[in-house]
This record gives C-alpha cells, sequence and structure tokens, in this order.
C-alpha cells in the first residue's frame, strides 16, 4: 500500500512539473527574441502611461506582435497627453532626450506610443470629474494626432505608432 502510494505521488509531482513547464517556462517561447548578451539595436522605443493596471497587459501586447526585448522603455503619466501638455515642459524634454538616446544608441526606428482608457491624467489635465468613453476616445485621438505630428517633424526618420488600449488589454482601433 505504501509503495503504490509513494507511486501515485511521484506521477502527480511529475505530472505538475510538465504541466508547469509547458505552461509557464516556455510561455515565451513563441516570441522571436534577440541574443540579450549581445544586442545592441532595438525596434523603438516604447511609451505608455505610468498606471500599474496595464502594464503588464502593454508588455503582452508588445510581445505579441514581435517586440519581445527589443524595445527601449519610457514611462509617463498620460503618455501622449503627458508629452503634449504644457503644465510641465521637463516631461516632454525628458522624453525627447530619451527618444535621442535610443536613436543613437540602440538605433531605432520607431517611436510607439500606448494611451489607455480611463487614463486618470485626463481628468486631472482637462480639470473633468467624470469624461464619458466617447469623450475620452475623442481627447485620444486629439493628443495622438498633435504627438505623432510633433514628434514626426523632431525625428523624421522615425514610424511613430499610436494605440489606445482598453483596461482589458485589448488594442481599441480609433
Amino acid at each position: 500500500m505504501t509503495k503504490l502510494l509513494i507511486l501515485q505521488l511521484l506521477i502527480a509531482i511529475i505530472v505538475y512539473f510538465i504541466y508547469i513547464k509547458s505552461n509557464f517556462i516556455n510561455s515565451n517561447s513563441n516570441f522571436i527574441t534577440q541574443d540579450q548578451m549581445t544586442a545592441h539595436h532595438a525596434k523603438a522605443i516604447v511609451i505608455t502611461c505610468m498606471d500599474f493596471r496595464l502594464i503588464d497587459d502593454a508588455v503582452r501586447y508588445l510581445d505579441s506582435i514581435g517586440y519581445n526585448n527589443n524595445y527601449d522603455e519610457f514611462i509617463l503619466a498620460g503618455a501622449t497627453l503627458g508629452y503634449n501638455q504644457t503644465k510641465f515642459t521637463a516631461w516632454a524634454e525628458t522624453l525627447d532626450k530619451h527618444i535621442e538616446l535610443a536613436e543613437n544608441l540602440h538605433d531605432i526606428k520607431e517611436v510607439i506610443v500606448i494611451d489607455h482608457m480611463q487614463c486618470g491624467a485626463y481628468k486631472i489635465f482637462y480639470n473633468k470629474k467624470e469624461i464619458s468613453r466617447e469623450e475620452e476616445i475623442e481627447l485620444h485621438k486629439e493628443n495622438f494626432k498633435i504627438f505623432a505630428k510633433t514628434i514626426g517633424t523632431k525625428y523624421p526618420n522615425l514610424k511613430v505608432r499610436t494605440l489606445l488600449m482598453d483596461l482589458d488589454g485589448k488594442i481599441i482601433n480609433v
């Protein structure tokens, strides 16, 4: 009886480790990545909002479109709004310096900015207690347009991609 119990326990442990290996350890095996020990180039610099709710979702999305470990990162409250606003001018200046550094150091070819819905910065900078979904989408569109034009003018060799993420981690077409 004891041998049978030990055998069942061993089988359960083996099955558990196979499950862990197949679901977690190799979960990034579908993503092409560069050798991090020798890499000196990145595809892009990615700007996201500081909101803790979407950090993992942004990484998962970027991994899914082929940017796994292949971008520099910059976090800025409000993302495009944080760059476009004029109250804290150092925010835009700092991002500009990071873009220049990423272009010179890592030879990036693209600037990707990910805004998100229900962003607290929009309520603060637009001085509103509530913003409807439709109104917020329109404000994001305006900020995308300003951001893309400004970055495109300052860095004409870089492609600018603007993305809007919902709180469920899905990208919204705008």
